[in-house]
């Protein structure tokens, strides 16, 4: 398996954040609500998109294979 060195850099602080609870999942649960609640970073909420109906083509009334015939004939 390769390697590169974010994953390298993620799997690290995965680790050092479970070593840091004692790698105890409550505890990090705890943790991460308690940061969560403490809302030290900002939340974008975008307004919601509308719903728009399919786009569906009109139907072609002659298919590109079909010959024209002129009305002479």
């Amino acid at each position: 398996m390769n390697e590169d060195d974010v994953l390298k850099g993620v799997r690290e602080a995965r680790e050092a954040y479970a070593r840091s609870h004692g790698f105890n999942a409550w505890a990090m649960v705890a943790d991460l609500r308690e940061r969560d609640a403490s809302g030290d970073w900002p939340v974008v909420r975008l307004s919601p998109r509308r719903l728009t109906a399919p786009h569906r083509p009109s139907p072609d009334p002659l298919p590109a294979s079909t010959p024209i015939q002129s009305l002479a004939d």
